[in-house]
């Protein structure tokens, strides 16, 4: 029962966390096993199949994270409060995630392309995505060397 007050305890920010943490890893990685090889999960149980759709997802969240993390701590933020922005970049990264694989996976649906091209659409998003935010930096310092 004491795990009950604990889940009424949480703020709204550790909720949104939670959600946008499944939503951004495991379900994306679970549509990805179950779009390439549907067969797992009739062989695999369910803590298994949540590691391996871990695996697949969590390389993309690690480059997310360093895009967002860049962008969060440059870009300027309601509170000064390190834990906020902390806050706010993971939840950058995961939905930053989640975009990437979630567009790439419905075009490799719709196209029916395989898993290599998958991951040739997840080098490009990565790719085009640094890109941008290299560039939205070098616009940020300019703009803050103007002051």
């Amino acid at each position: 029962m004491d795990w009950l007050f604990r889940i009424l305890k949480l703020e709204y920010k550790h909720v949104w966390i939670l959600i946008s943490g499944f939503l951004g890893t495991i379900a994306p990685g679970f549509l990805i096993l179950y779009h390439f090889k549907p067969e797992l999960f009739e062989k695999y149980d369910v803590f298994k199949l949540a590691i391996l759709s871990l695996s697949l997802t969590l390389p993309l969240l690690i480059i997310n994270s360093l895009v967002t993390g860049m962008l969060f701590y440059k870009l300027p933020h309601e509170t000064n409060d390190e834990n906020d922005k902390n806050v706010d970049a993971t939840k950058g990264a995961l939905l930053l995630n989640a975009f990437v694989i979630y567009t790439s996976l419905l075009f490799c649906y719709f196209s029916s392309s395989s898993f290599k091209h998958l991951l040739k659409l997840f080098l490009w998003w990565e790719i085009g995505l640094f890109i941008l935010a290299i560039i939205v930096l070098i616009a940020l310092r300019k703009d803050g060397g103007n002051k």
